[in-house]
């Protein structure tokens, strides 16, 4: 397992500007948890970050166990009385029982695992009849501004931009982890959710919200690719205040714009067999 959270990675930003899920993310969850009679006793959240899935977790299970590769997240995550953190990877998860676990989450981490490694600890830690429950987003849509996503999709991809910058797993995001597949000898009742704003018209994105532009840029500036330019050119001008300041005289945005914001996501949900 990877992570893109090197020692000079500033988790307080991350947990500051990275989008937040609503409840509408939870409400999907703890249906399906419902629907196969699913219990709220404990929880494990896996490459947990700062902690924003866990502690949301925290208000609907009884514990709540949370772990993540990089201690630099877990320095920063949320503090909350049964929520419980550990450093560990996904794939070797020997510090939980088998069996012990009625509902496991992953958001915006997986692409970084080994996946046939995950399936094995995940199906052994949750209880049968557990629920699995993984999610991640992908590019940036401004549904009033169609021109922004090929701009953007052309910053983060070009060689003379972003585009070699980027950690290894970026792949599976932007593919919105259609080449996951989930083993059916372990889970069953899978059930995906795609939201690309293209192939999907009639599924609603997982997240959005309102921004102005100043809170965008500085979500931009989490990406690990935008790191990873700055340290390998620091003597160039900033890519990221560049591309955003062509943005706005193209669209004629004032300093403060207000945009609404949503994000190309997958949703997968499922159960474990007994």
């Amino acid at each position: 397992m990877s992570t893109f959270a090197h020692s000079d990675f500033d988790s307080a930003a991350y947990n500051a500007y990275r989008p937040i899920y609503g409840q509408n993310v939870y409400e999907k969850i703890y249906s399906f948890h419902k629907s196969h009679n699913g219990q709220f006793d404990t929880a494990l959240d896996i490459g947990t970050g700062t902690g924003q899935v866990a502690s949301e977790l925290s208000n609907s299970f009884k514990q709540v166990y949370a772990t993540d590769i990089s201690p630099i997240m877990l320095q920063n995550a949320i503090k909350k009385s049964n929520v419980s953190y550990s450093l560990s990877t996904a794939e070797d998860l020997s510090q939980i029982s088998s069996n012990s676990v009625d509902l496991i989450t992953t958001a915006q981490a997986a692409h970084w695992f080994n996946m046939t490694e995950f399936y094995k600890e995940t199906f052994r830690v949750l209880k049968p009849h557990g629920t699995l429950a993984i999610w991640a987003y992908g590019h940036n849509i401004l549904k009033d501004y169609p021109n922004f996503r090929q701009l953007m999709k052309k910053f983060i991809e070009d060689d003379d931009k972003l585009g070699p910058y980027w950690d290894k797993g970026r792949e599976s995001v932007d593919n919105l982890y259609r080449d996951f597949k989930i083993p059916e000898e372990k889970f069953q009742n899978i059930k995906w959710e795609i939201y690309d704003g293209d192939e999907t018209p009639n599924t609603e994105p997982l997240i959005q919200t309102t921004w102005d532009i100043t809170r965008l840029t500085k979500y931009f500036k989490t990406w690990s690719a935008y790191k990873n330019y700055l340290a390998a050119n620091p003597n160039l001008p900033d890519p990221i205040d560049m591309h955003i300041a062509d943005i706005r005289q193209l669209n004629g945005w004032k300093h403060n714009e207000v945009l609404q914001v949503c994000w190309q996501s997958v949703f997968i949900l499922a159960e474990r067999k007994p």
